[in-house]
C-alpha cells in the first residue's frame, strides 16, 4: 500500500519544538536530553515536574498533565512540531495495558491530528503482535494500530533489550541478585536478544524526527550483536564481581510462584506476562539495522557492558 504523506510533513526543516511523553522514564531520560542535545525546543508532558528538574535546568518547558487524559495531550500538543511518545507500562498494574498502552496512542493520535503536528515518533517493541499468549506485546501492537488508525503522521520504532547503566534490564538483574544463594534464569536462558545500548537508540530516535523518508514506517531495531540471555546476564555478574551458580529453569515451573507474588506484592520479580514474553527470541531483522537506518554503528554490547556495569558493587 503506498501512503500519502499529509503536505504539512514537506517543510523542508526540522521539526523546532518537539514534545516528549515519557520524558523521566529509564529511557525517556536518555532521549530527552539527545533531543535538547540536536538543538530542539523541549516541551515535557509531566506528572511530576520534580522529576524533571534536570530538563528544566536546560531549558525543556514542563507542562504538568497525563498521558492517558485527552484535554491534557491537547493542549501540549499545541504549537509544537512533533511528539515523541515513549510511553509505556510492562505490568498491568497500577496503571493498565488498557489504558497506557492501547489508548493512550490513539490519544496522541488524535491531538497530534487536531494540532497538525508534522510527525509522532512512537517507541515500540519488537515482538509486538496480535497473539493472545503475550499480553504486553499484544498492547504494544494494538496501541501501534491505534495510532496509525488516527491518520496522524508517525514512525515506528521497536527496539530489543535497552541497555542502561541503570535501570531496565539492570533492575531486574540486581533483584534476581539478591533473592537467594542462586541466581534463577527464567527458561532455558538460550533465548537470543539483540540489546541495543540507551544512547544509541535515543539517537534513533532523535534522528527519526526530522526523517520524511521514514513517515509511515516501523522499523525494528537492535544492537550489533546477538546474545543469548545467559550471557547477558553473564556479563552483568562478571561486571560486578557476582560468583553466585545461575540455574535455567523452565518458565512453567517459575508461573505459579509469579502469580502468588503478583497478587500479594506490588513489585514482584517478575509477573507471568513477562515470564512469557522474556523467555522468547527478541531480535531485529539483521545485525545492521542500526547502520542501514541510521547511518551509524551502534556499540557493542558486550564491550559496553563490562566497563559500564562494573561501577556498583552488589553482595
Amino acid at each position: 500500500m503506498t501512503l500519502s504523506i499529509p503536505s504539512r510533513y514537506h517543510s523542508g526543516d526540522l521539526a523546532a519544538k518537539v514534545l516528549i511523553l515519557g520524558s523521566t522514564g529509564f529511557f525517556g531520560r536518555a532521549v530527552a536530553h539527545a533531543i535538547l542535545d540536536a538543538g530542539y525546543q523541549v516541551r515535557a508532558l509531566v506528572r511530576d515536574v520534580g522529576r524533571a528538574g534536570a530538563l528544566r535546568v536546560r531549558g525543556a518547558e514542563l507542562v504538568v498533565g497525563d498521558a492517558t487524559h485527552a484535554p491534557s495531550l491537547h493542549a501540549a500538543a499545541a504549537g509544537v512540531d512533533a511528539i515523541v511518545d515513549l510511553v509505556a507500562v510492562r505490568r498491568n498494574r497500577p496503571q493498565t495495558f488498557l489504558a497506557v498502552n492501547m489508548e493512550s496512542p490513539r490519544l496522541v493520535g488524535e491531538a497530534a491530528q487536531a494540532n497538525n503536528v508534522k510527525k509522532v515518533v512512537f517507541v515500540s517493541a519488537i515482538g509486538a503482535r496480535p497473539d493472545p499468549k503475550y499480553e504486553y506485546l499484544v498492547s504494544r501492537w494494538a496501541g501501534e494500530e491505534a495510532l496509525k488508525r488516527t491518520g496522524a503522521p508517525y514512525v515506528i520504532l521497536r527496539f530489543s533489550f535497552i541497555l542502561g547503566e541503570d535501570g531496565g534490564v539492570v533492575d531486574d538483574f540486581e533483584r534476581a541478585v539478591h533473592l537467594g544463594p542462586i541466581i534463577v534464569i527464567p527458561g532455558s536462558g538460550e533465548q537470543h536478544l539483540q540489546p541495543i545500548i540507551r544512547e544509541d537508540a535515543a539517537r534513533c530516535v532523535v534522528e527519526a524526527i526530522g526523517r520524511a523518508d521514514l513517515y509511515g514506517q516501523t522499523l525494528e531495531l537492535g544492537g550489533p550483536e546477538i546474545l543469548t540471555y545467559s550471557q547477558l546476564f553473564g556479563f552483568f555478574c562478571q561486571a560486578r564481581g557476582i560468583k553466585k551458580p545461575r540455574i535455567p529453569l523452565p518458565a512453567a515451573l517459575l508461573m505459579p510462584g509469579a502469580a502468588i507474588l503478583e497478587i500479594f506484592m506490588n513489585n514482584p520479580v517478575a509477573t507471568p506476562t513477562e515470564l512469557k514474553a522474556i523467555v522468547e527470541d527478541n531480535v531485529a531483522p539483521s545485525l545492521d539495522t542500526v547502520l542501514v537506518n541510521f547511518n551509524f554503528r551502534a556499540h557493542s554490547p558486550s564491550q559496553w557492558a563490562t566497563t559500564h556495569w562494573r561501577d556498583r558493587t552488589v553482595k
